[in-house]
């Protein structure tokens, strides 16, 4: 990592859903969820009830903080789905200039993170490079989805995105988080053990194309 990137994180807004899905589309692990999908996430009054956050990054700063911002984008489509880990991922529809991987979770490395909670947009030069859903169930949350863009990883943004969501949960009184990754990906599995998430089971065949089992991780949050 060249240095932390110069990053902030909300709520998710129905503003947006188009960056998410574009992001979304070139992340092979992905969920490709239709954006009636991440409405219903937004949506308070629904159940399960979900959070979802988004991670903003300068696309103004300086090139030490997110190297090159747009110049890196057409480069990163091009490797499209070249490095990922993935947190529970269901299907479900899309489109991106970016390309990315679903980001293994991490909650140390000692970086504070909160949540944006100011209502409404506003014209910046800040632009959406990741996001993450959970669905709560006191006392437990599942993490559905949490990705970052190709060209904003490996600089902190999904340490503190995570990091921002379980501060989120933790409000809520959730007590454990909960995830479900493939079992052929060894270095998620190791990356979420380290960071506290021990496996809990298996689901066998759960995953699709191709068929494969799912392992279960969780993580205390209380």
């Amino acid at each position: 990592m060249s240095g932390a990137a110069e990053v902030r994180i909300r709520r998710m807004r129905a503003g947006d859903v188009e960056r998410v899905l574009e992001i979304a589309s070139y992340l092979r692990g992905a969920p490709h969820w239709r954006a009636s999908v991440y409405a219903a996430a937004m949506n308070s009054e629904n159940l399960p009830r979900r959070i979802a956050l988004v991670v903003e990054a300068d696309a103004e700063a300086p090139r030490n903080s997110i190297e090159g911002f747009e110049e890196r984008a057409a480069g990163a489509k091009a490797q499209a789905g070249s490095a990922q880990s993935s947190a529970r991922l269901k299907p479900c529809t899309d489109t991106s200039r970016f390309s990315g991987g679903v980001l293994p979770l991490s909650t140390d490395g000692g970086t504070e993170a909160r949540v944006d909670h100011s209502p409404g947009c506003e014209s910046t030069p800040w632009r959406v490079v990741g996001f993450a859903v959970a669905s709560v169930v006191s006392p437990e949350a599942e993490l559905e989805t949490i990705a970052v863009a190709a060209e904003a990883q490996r600089r902190g943004v999904g340490e503190r995105l995570l990091g921002a969501l379980v501060e989120e949960l933790r409000a809520e009184r959730v007590a454990e988080l909960l995830l479900e990754v493939r079992a052929s990906n060894a270095a998620a599995i190791g990356f979420y053990r380290v960071r506290g998430f021990e496996e809990a089971g298996r689901r066998a065949r759960y995953y699709a194309e191709p068929e494969e089992d799912a392992v279960l991780m969780r993580m205390k949050l209380a």
